[in-house]
C-alpha cells in the first residue's frame, strides 16, 4: 500500500474508534519455552533517562507493568524484569482535541533470572497510540495508558498466548 493510503486509512480509524495502537515490538533473544510456561515476574526495576514525566511516574510504571505481567506470567520461577526507557512522548492536549496526538514509548526489556542473574529473554519496545478529538481525555492519561502498553508488549513478545489447534 502506498504511504498517503495507509495514512488516510489509519485516520479514519482514529476518528472512528479514537485511538490506534502500532507496536513497534521485536524480540533481540527470545525466552526459551520452558521459561514462557513456567515463569513469573516477581520484580520491576526502571531505568530511564530525562524523560518529562511527573515525580511519581516510576512507582506508577511499576505498578501498571507488573499488574499486566502478573495476568499473563503466572508459573512460579521467578524473573526480574528490567526495563529501560529511552523516549516517553505525550500527547498535546490541544492538538489532540483540534485533529489528532500520539502517545510514543521506545525502551528494551530483559528478563533476568532472579536465581542466576543470566539475561533469559531480550526485547526492543516501541508502542504508538494515536488517538484523535474522541480520545482526548483517554490521551491524557499518557503515563498510564504507555505504562500498561509497555507491560501488554512484554506480555505478548515473552508470554505470547498458546495458539489452539483447530
Amino acid at each position: 500500500m502506498k504511504t498517503a493510503t495507509i495514512l488516510a486509512l489509519l485516520g479514519v480509524a482514529t476518528m472512528a474508534s479514537g485511538c490506534v495502537s502500532l507496536s513497534r515490538s521485536t524480540a533481540v533473544e527470545t525466552l526459551p519455552a520452558d521459561w514462557r510456561a513456567q515463569a513469573k515476574v516477581s520484580e520491576v526495576r526502571l531505568t530511564r533517562g530525562d524523560l518529562k514525566v511527573t515525580d511519581g511516574f516510576d512507582a506508577l510504571f511499576k505498578q501498571h507493568v507488573q499488574a499486566k505481567l502478573d495476568g499473563c506470567a503466572k508459573g512460579d520461577r521467578p524473573l526480574r524484569l528490567e526495563a529501560k526507557l529511552d523516549r516517553f512522548d505525550k500527547a498535546n492536549p490541544a492538538m489532540t482535541a483540534l485533529v489528532a496526538g500520539a502517545n510514543v514509548l521506545r525502551g528494551k526489556a530483559r528478563l533476568v533470572d532472579v536465581r542466576t542473574g543470566k539475561v533469559v529473554g531480550d526485547y526492543a519496545i516501541g508502542k504508538t497510540i494515536v488517538g484523535g478529538r474522541l480520545a482526548v481525555i483517554k490521551m491524557g492519561e499518557a503515563e498510564e495508558q504507555l505504562s500498561d502498553a509497555f507491560g501488554e508488549e512484554v506480555c505478548t513478545q515473552a508470554f505470547p498466548k498458546p495458539v489452539a489447534n483447530r
